[in-house]
């Protein structure tokens, strides 16, 4: 079902994009006080937009969680208080490819190369040369697509939420940078027109390498005839005979189906 975001939901969620939501506000600064603030919210209490649905303690794990819906779009949040010199934040939604195009890991790829409030060339390299980032990247696995960051300085960390978020919900996936991230024709040799026109693209690329592997070969048929009518009989990674198939299109249709707020599951870890 292709669902497209109503005028108040994309107010609410330029609101948190812009980080006027009150993140920061949300967590504390001292991380004395982070468990007990955390343990004092109740379900059914509304924070900045958000409505609290469970609070845990997990001890075990010296950390309280929140978990939280937002009250315009319906993003889950959840919100972990942890003692940690690290600031950790996850946003990532049920991606579920029903062919072996590797859409969902495209679209993961092209949708850090440049977003409506950040239209520079390739962000998330540019951030990891300019960032004090502790870890910065994004995966695509089976059935869902997530993009972690982590950083022990705060107003790098806000920065970055501000790039993470612009880059999932208002990307610009422009046709240039799916024939970069995805596929195309190309001459082998560019210096030369006479040269074989070949297949190129880092995440064809990608798997073509991937496939070499008989263990990842062998896991994967082996997940395909289990569940063989479902996504999982899919390769989400994509598979280089298939990837070709892909069109641009299909994958700003993959977008808007799949990266809705109400698909999103958020997690942030924040002293």
């Amino acid at each position: 079902m292709l669902r497209t975001l109503t005028w108040r939901q994309r107010q609410a969620l330029t609101h948190i994009t812009r980080g006027r939501c009150g993140y920061r506000k949300y967590s504390v600064s001292t991380s004395s006080a982070v468990l007990q603030k955390a343990e004092k919210y109740q379900p059914g209490q509304q924070i900045h937009g958000f409505t609290v649905d469970k609070v845990k303690s997990i001890p075990e794990l010296y950390l309280t969680a929140v978990k939280l819906t937002h009250d315009v779009t319906g993003a889950q949040h959840l919100h972990i208080a942890r003692d940690d010199s690290n600031n950790v934040f996850s946003v990532g939604f049920r991606t579920t490819p029903m062919d072996d195009t590797g859409v969902p890991h495209i679209l993961e790829h092209t949708v850090l190369c440049g977003s409506q409030k950040y239209p520079v060339r390739d962000p998330f390299f540019k951030m990891l040369t300019r960032s004090l980032s502790t870890f910065l990247n994004a995966m695509t696995a089976n059935d869902y697509t997530v993009y972690p960051f982590s950083s022990q300085n705060t107003k790098d960390y806000e920065n970055l939420l501000s790039v993470y978020l612009d880059a999932v919900f208002f990307p610009r996936l422009r046709t240039l940078d799916f024939s970069q991230e995805g596929w195309r024709l190309e001459h082998e040799d560019l210096t030369d027109a006479k040269s074989p026109i070949i297949f190129k693209g880092v995440v064809f690329n990608e798997m073509k390498g991937a496939l070499t592997s008989q263990d990842q070969i062998f896991a994967l048929n082996v997940q395909n005839k289990i569940l063989p009518s479902h996504t999982y009989a899919t390769n989400s990674g994509g598979d280089p005979l298939k990837i070709p198939d892909l069109t641009v299109d299909q994958l700003r249709q993959f977008h808007a189906t799949h990266y809705h707020p109400s698909n999103a599951r958020d997690r942030k870890s924040v002293v």
